[in-house]
């Protein structure tokens, strides 16, 4: 049950970049995006995932994989959409 639990708040945390991944996508463009928090989501996200794996915490360390899929692939977006409007401009 104590597992469950934290699924169940991982995959709430996992969506929180979801939104803002779809609307990247659709709109085609980044320049609202902050990459600072990007990186420093990613970072705290890789630690936290270190001391989940260290201590065994499955549900936090698959959650924070995710997650980290998820942010990887904003960033990758931030950096495709933010170089596209620097050329158009």
């Amino acid at each position: 049950m104590v597992d469950l639990l934290g699924y169940v708040a991982g995959f709430i945390a996992m969506l929180t970049f979801l939104p803002q991944v779809i609307k990247t996508i659709k709109l085609k463009h980044a320049n609202d995006i902050s990459l600072g928090m990007l990186y420093l989501t990613l970072t705290s996200n890789v630690l936290y995932q270190t001391y989940a794996f260290i201590l065994e915490l499955t549900p936090v360390f698959v959650m924070l994989s995710i997650m980290n899929i998820i942010v990887i692939i904003q960033l990758y977006l931030t950096y495709k959409y933010q170089n596209k409007e620097k050329k158009s401009s």
